[in-house]
């Protein structure tokens, strides 16, 4: 864990690809605080050095290397040194043991701070369990002998979480600060979990995209109150489908659970949790075949016309509701009834019944799943 954090990985970008931003501003900050000690003659009192603590201790949690932090505070005080020109009042060999100094006093406050905050986060961070995870999901018998190797004891029956984490916004930007938001996102996450496991320790294995976390299924484990902190902490809008388990089926549970997941991606609903009861109607309607060709044809008649698919998709997410609907596409509810008639007229379902409207529903969600309109990462968490 050590070399993660301190030493340069060989395919690291270089220093300044990596949180560039905040790294010149460190920089800078370097810089002017140089020149302020050639021109006083004088190193800065211990107050001042607070703020590279503070981002020093921020970069720990977010895992920037260290040798980038004290390659930009070296880099700052060499553009301080060549800055501020001779000086009559010191000589040059003076000049650069003051700058030497403030290399020594700056670099041992980062350090302590970087190094005091990392200790805390080896000691309290996320539980690691990835092996035993991996044996659980698979189902090959060996998850009880690496419980015992590891002084765990298993629970009877567990809550299976399925996750997907967008990007933050701050994930948009060039590739090495994307990474690194990325990385301080994932962070954020891990602490959000390690603070709610409480007496129910969960097994996680995440990433910056999503993952697995099985909660023990007791008294007190709430898994919509943890997607939601994990929602909170991370700052983005979290997608989960769960469902309960005993330990020796969760391998055959898992898999439902991803397809779940992926399902509600494909049909672009809110983000949330799911359980297969919220969806089963959907689960249904997606497995392919004939049955599913044949329901794309119901709403064919219907693609000739912009508004009738709209008012009818929106009629469904209104459930029935004319007046929401007619809100939602900013009409009058006279003309959501005259547009259902005439889907109607075209399929032959009356949407305004409910043996038609179901039809109609399981039309839609197969025409969404068989057009892929929408490309979705679908890679397996």
């Amino acid at each position: 864990m050590l070399n993660r954090f301190v030493v340069e990985p060989e395919h690291a970008p270089p220093p300044r690809e990596c949180a560039r931003g905040e790294l010149d501003d460190m920089a800078t900050t370097c810089s002017e605080l140089a020149a302020g000690v050639l021109d006083s003659g004088r190193l800065p009192i211990a107050g001042a050095l607070d703020t590279f603590r503070d981002a020093a201790t921020r970069w720990a949690r977010d895992g920037v290397p260290l040798g980038r932090i004290q390659h930009a505070i070296n880099e700052g005080c060499a553009l301080g040194l060549r800055a501020a020109g001779p000086s009559a009042d010191i000589a040059g060999s003076d000049r650069t043991i003051l700058i030497m100094e403030l290399l020594d006093v700056v670099t041992e406050a980062v350090s302590d701070a970087y190094l005091a905050e990392f200790r805390t986060l080896a000691q309290n961070g996320p539980r690691h369990d990835i092996e035993l995870l991996d044996a659980l999901l698979t189902g090959d018998g060996t998850a009880r002998r690496i419980a015992d190797r590891m002084g765990a004891l298993l629970a009877e029956e567990y809550h299976v979480v399925a996750l997907h984490f967008p990007a933050h916004a701050d994930e948009g930007g060039r590739r090495g600060d994307a990474a690194m938001m990325g990385a301080r996102k994932l962070r954020r996450i891990h602490a959000a979990l390690a603070a709610h496991d409480g007496d129910n320790a969960a097994i996680a294995s995440i990433s910056p995209t999503g993952g697995t976390i099985l909660l023990p299924d007791a008294s007190g484990s709430d898994v919509d109150e943890l997607v939601g902190r994990l929602a909170d902490a991370g700052q983005v809008a979290v997608t989960a489908a769960t469902g309960s388990a005993p330990v020796d089926d969760i391998a055959a549970t898992a898999p439902h659970l991803y397809e779940l997941l992926s399902l509600v991606r494909r049909l672009r609903y809110a983000p949330g949790t799911y359980r297969m009861s919220d969806l089963v109607f959907e689960y249904q309607v997606s497995r392919p075949g004939l049955g599913r060709k044949h329901l794309v044809t119901l709403i064919d008649p219907l693609r000739d016309s912009v508004d009738l698919l709209p008012t009818l998709h929106a009629f469904v997410e209104s459930d029935s509701n004319r007046k929401k609907t007619a809100t939602w596409l900013t009409v009058h509810p006279n003309t959501v009834d005259y547009r259902l008639k005439r889907v109607e007229q075209l399929t032959g379902l009356d949407p305004m019944k409910p043996s038609g409207l179901r039809r109609l529903h399981a039309a839609l969600i197969a025409d969404r799943l068989e057009a892929r309109r929408v490309s979705v990462d679908e890679r397996p968490l």
